[in-house]
């Protein structure tokens, strides 16, 4: 599949990932299982939270976190035992109380846009499990890695088109 190659990886996109895979990491079809494809992002959605402020935090005796609701993947070329991959993450939408972000993970000695994650992220209050609104400075931080309108819709139509 050729599909990945026309995707570019926007400008105000930050690395929130580096790492390989392991031959553990991969299937009975030799190529890595989705289960890892996930773990992999997990790990770059926390510091896509994190480029914002703590992940956790204490506010007015509140405990605040973040809470996934949504993921989209798109599986674009095969990743095998010994790829060295990189995730870079940038934001698509900032909301009252959630952010919606993709991601991009590319295999390292080729460049190529292996997958895609789209995902949307709220700012939760840990104690009433409830979402709440995201404050003004981490609304801010966001802003400053917010991929523009017309990337987002070329990016979209190349994953789907």
């Amino acid at each position: 599949m050729t599909l990945s190659e026309s995707i570019t990886v926007p400008a105000c996109a930050v690395e929130t990932f580096r790492g390989a895979v392991f031959p553990w990491f991969c299937d009975n079809m030799g190529h890595m299982a989705t289960q890892h494809y996930m773990a992999l992002y997990d790990h770059a959605l926390f510091h896509v939270v994190g480029m914002l402020g703590p992940v956790v935090s204490e506010k007015n005796g509140v405990k605040l976190g973040w809470a996934d609701v949504k993921h989209d993947v798109r599986y674009l070329h095969e990743l095998v035992a010994g790829d060295l991959v990189v995730i870079k993450s940038a934001f698509l939408r900032i909301g009252r109380s959630s952010l919606t972000h993709r991601s991009f993970m590319l295999r390292s000695q080729d460049g190529n846009v292996c997958s895609t994650l789209d995902a949307v992220t709220v700012r939760f209050d840990l104690t009433s499990r409830k979402a709440v609104a995201i404050d003004r400075k981490r609304v801010a931080a966001a802003r400053s890695l917010t991929m523009p309108t017309a990337t987002q819709q070329s990016s979209i139509s190349k994953l789907v088109g």
